[in-house]
């Protein structure tokens, strides 16, 4: 039974323990101080195994090890504020010092104490489980919440090299969930072997290597949080502007498209990643990307235009080849001319969870299909052609509203609105807004219906769900106007309808143009989810007319972009296949698990070679050491004799137990084999340096070979041939 003291027991654990002080430590000190770090988990094991066997209470050793660990910090306060000790020894050295010390100390005085907790008593198992899962989760949270780069100092090392993160992390993670099983069911157990470890490893190598990338790709989105909370998907349904319950059914797990009634707020992961070719800076200080349009009125909300003849710059499919949008009357002043107020602007949209339909930034004019710069890590990619506004909203006052093409139908459908006279009323409360010189003026009208809606409404997410068949609409504005952008930009849109002004909805993302920093990369997050209203400028087609409440309750979006993480998205997008690599490309193209299958593979072919050979040598070590006492000198003759009689008697099926004399061997073997008691003695004459009889070398010939033919008899034939075909039956000859 192996001791609990033992290196074999406490082996898993300080390879555990290990890891998790060694990635955590990694993110916050030096080389040195991890060091030393690591240096304090191997003590611990010794500290507490060493504490076991003493009749110590665990409160003392607790308060021991507390009391230690504040003279540690205070120790380090002291060197470290001391400014002649720092002026005699150098800031680097008191800074090595201190975080050798600080580490050091602080993993003894935890572990120690956590370790000898659970050794006596189980509850304290859990204990140190939840330590080591909180270390793992805050190491490797960021990566799991979208941001791939972190932990830097591993993933950057995989980056660098053109390996994708995510399946390292899958394989390491079962590995070490693995180790922790084992050792902690070995605690309490008396088997403590390395063979269920060892298959169970096997076990996830296998799968780790063999499972479809798709499958690992489903588990990195329902990792990402993409499914969303059930009251996100009865928000979606609600909240989102769709017709009909059935309408909006979708697989949550698998379609990240833009919800706004349930993205905002939330915590962010990246859903897509946009390269600009050309600089450009939204006048409106935002990147809208629009996805879908909410335009037909049903009678109780703003639903999708069923008829298809409508709305036509969205609803594509991804580009299988380049499709042109029809832009009606915005073409001529897209392509320059003595008053330019838009221009065309390519980007490229490379989506990194998967979307029903394409989005772009707004107007799109053109989408033509992209290759995917990396499988592994982008669900798909495809190049954009917009037309992009230059104009802020005073060089719009003397646009009309609309377009000169519309037929009458085309009008009522954009400018239908409920029949309900408070709708009005707040609208004409909004032109009072207005100088009296601007009132008629259209798009001055819905100006003023903006900044109405920015002094009188409140941004809150935690607002409560309306009844399904009620409008959203009303509750909201005729109630204490507290929503989100949903209401908002249906609210908008109802007002801006009532004057007249063709309005609709768009559903994507908005992303602040501050966020885009100095590079060329816009990342778009699952938080930048939104919705906005449009209204119809002539010659310039759709506007946005976004509300921005002064009041806000509930931000949209808290987290900061990473400027880091777009940069090298940005740069991973822009990698197409075929492009210029490394001089030396990583292994398996950059896929850790084809990597490791073309080791393998390689390896495999190479044990061919390697295992004949292996055999050829073993095989002429035996016949060597059976034909030693034909060539060897006299003075070895005693010694190679002896050894190639065990030999034969060891293809017999008989050894020599461990522990047991060779005279004692010998007496065991002498009613079959005689002759071996007098071979005994001659070798153990030889070897004790006593005088041996001159014998000759026939003499040691004819004494091995009777012993072998005497052990041999009623040997069957077939045990006999197997003996001799063994490659390894000398190996245990002692």
């Amino acid at each position: 039974m192996t001791s609990r003291n033992s290196i074999w027991w406490k082996l898993p654990g300080v390879v555990i323990w290990m890891t998790a002080v060694g990635l955590l430590a990694a993110g916050y000190t030096s080389g040195f101080g991890l060091f030393f770090a690591l240096l304090g988990v191997v003590a611990a094991f010794a500290l507490a195994g060493s504490l076991e066997a003493l009749p110590i209470r665990l409160s003392r050793v607790w308060l021991v090890a507390a009391g230690a660990m504040g003279i540690t910090i205070g120790i380090s306060w002291f060197l470290r504020g001391n400014s002649s000790v720092v002026s005699l020894l150098g800031s680097e050295v008191v800074y090595a010092i201190t975080e050798a010390e600080n580490w050091f100390m602080g993993v003894l005085c935890w572990l120690a104490p956590v370790l000898l907790s659970a050794r006596r008593y189980s509850m304290f198992l859990t204990l140190e489980a939840a330590s080591l899962v909180g270390i793992f989760s805050s190491v490797l949270a960021a990566h799991r919440d979208g941001s791939i780069h972190r932990p830097f100092f591993l993933t950057d090392w995989l980056l660098e090299r053109n390996y994708d993160p995510m399946p390292f992390f899958l394989g390491a993670g079962a590995l070490l969930g693995i180790l922790l099983v084992v050792w902690m069911l070995s605690r309490s157990s008396a088997k403590r072997t390395l063979l269920d470890p060892a298959l169970l490893i096997a076990m996830i190598v296998a799968l780790f290597l063999f499972l479809p990338d798709g499958k690992l790709r489903q588990l990195s989105a329902f990792a990402g949080g993409a499914g969303g909370s059930e009251k996100d998907k009865k928000e979606q349904q609600h909240h989102g502007g769709q017709g009909g319950k059935g309408e909006e059914k979708q697989d949550q797990g698998q379609n990240q498209d833009p919800n706004p009634s349930s993205g905002e707020g939330r915590k962010s992961f990246p859903v897509a990643v946009v390269s600009l070719h050309d600089d450009y800076q939204p006048p409106y200080g935002t990147f809208y990307f629009r996805q879908d349009t909410l335009s037909n009125y049903n009678g109780r909300r703003l639903v999708r235009d069923a008829s298809g003849k409508l709305d036509t710059d969205v609803g594509m499919p991804f580009p299988a080849e380049p499709i042109e949008v029809p832009l009606r009357d915005r073409a001529d002043v897209a392509k320059g001319g003595k008053e330019r107020l838009a221009h065309r602007l390519r980007t490229t949209v490379a989506l990194m969870t998967p979307h029903s339909k394409p989005f772009g930034l707004i107007d799109v004019a053109k989408l033509e299909p992209a290759p995917n710069p990396d499988a592994k890590r982008f669900e798909r990619a495809y190049k954009v052609e917009s037309i992009v506004l230059d104009a802020d909203f005073g060089t719009l006052l003397n646009r009309s509203l609309g377009s000169e093409n519309w037929t009458p139908e085309m009008w009522h459908h954009y400018t239908d609105v409920p029949e309900d006279g408070r709708y009005r009323e707040i609208a004409e409360q909004a032109k009072l807004l207005l100088p009296a010189h601007l009132r008629g003026i259209p798009i001055a009208q819905a100006l003023a219906i903006k900044f109405w809606m920015d002094k009188n409404t409140t941004y809150n997410l935690n607002v409560p769900q309306v009844d399904e068949d009620a409008d959203p609409v009303a509750s909201f504005l005729f109630g204490d106007r507290n929503g989100y952008c949903v209401h908002l930009a249906h609210s908008a849109v109802y007002l801006f309808r009532t004057l007249g002004v063709p309005a609709r909805v768009s559903v994507g993302y908005a992303v602040g143009s501050r966020q885009r920093g100095d590079g060329s990369t816009i990342l778009i997050r699952n938080g930048d989810a939104h919705a906005w209203p449009e209204v119809y400028v002539r010659d310039l087609g759709w506007v946005v007319l976004d509300i921005t409440p002064e009041k806000v309750i509930t931000p949209p979006q808290e987290e900061k972009v990473d400027q880091d993480l777009q940069r090298m998205l940005g740069e991973m997008a822009r990698q197409t296949p075929g492009s210029p690599k490394e001089e030396n490309p990583p292994a398996g193209d950059g896929d850790l698990r084809k990597a490791l299958a073309e080791a393998l593979q390689g390896l495999s072919k190479a044990m061919v070679p390697v295992i004949l050979f292996t055999l050829l040598a073993l095989y002429l070590m035996k016949f060597w050491r059976r034909m030693e006492p034909r060539f060897c000198s006299p003075s070895r003759l005693p010694v190679a004799s002896y050894r190639a009689t065990l030999d034969s008697l060891a293809d017999l099926g008989f050894y020599r137990d461990y522990g047991t004399s060779r005279e004692a061997f010998a007496k065991r073997l002498a009613p079959q084999a005689p002759e071996m008691v007098d071979l005994t003695n001659l070798h153990m004459q030889a070897a004790l340096g006593a005088a041996v009889p001159k014998v000759g070398r026939e003499k040691y010939l004819a004494l091995s070979a009777a012993v072998a033919r005497q052990a041999g008899q009623g040997i069957q034939w077939w045990r006999r041939v197997l003996g001799v075909l063994h490659p390894l039956s000398w190996w245990k000859v002692s």
